[in-house]
């Protein structure tokens, strides 16, 4: 298990770095300076263009991880019927 958990994280910090390089060149292809540089709103822009162009690439390149995904459980608190409510249904 722990084997597994590591190979997880390896890739994990390898998608990672990727996705920092494409951000450090697109910086200099868009704006023609360095990514440390730019504005709040110029990299909260480009990090958006970035990774829509690399998860568009993703998703052409998969279709089929992606063609029979739903959308999971609702996330958070449900509220419970109280035990009268629970008789009263049936």
């Amino acid at each position: 298990m722990a084997d597994k958990d590591f190979e997880t994280n390896l890739l994990r910090l390898v998608a990672a770095e990727a996705f920092f390089l494409c951000s450090l060149n697109a910086a200099r292809e868009m704006y023609g300076k360095s990514y440390f540089s730019l504005g709040v709103a110029e990299k909260q822009s480009l990090d958006q263009q970035v990774l829509s162009q690399i998860g568009g690439n993703f998703q052409s390149l998969t279709p089929e991880w992606f063609g029979g995904q739903t959308g999971g459980p609702t996330v958070g608190f449900h509220d419970q019927p109280k035990p009268e409510e629970k008789k009263a249904e049936s």
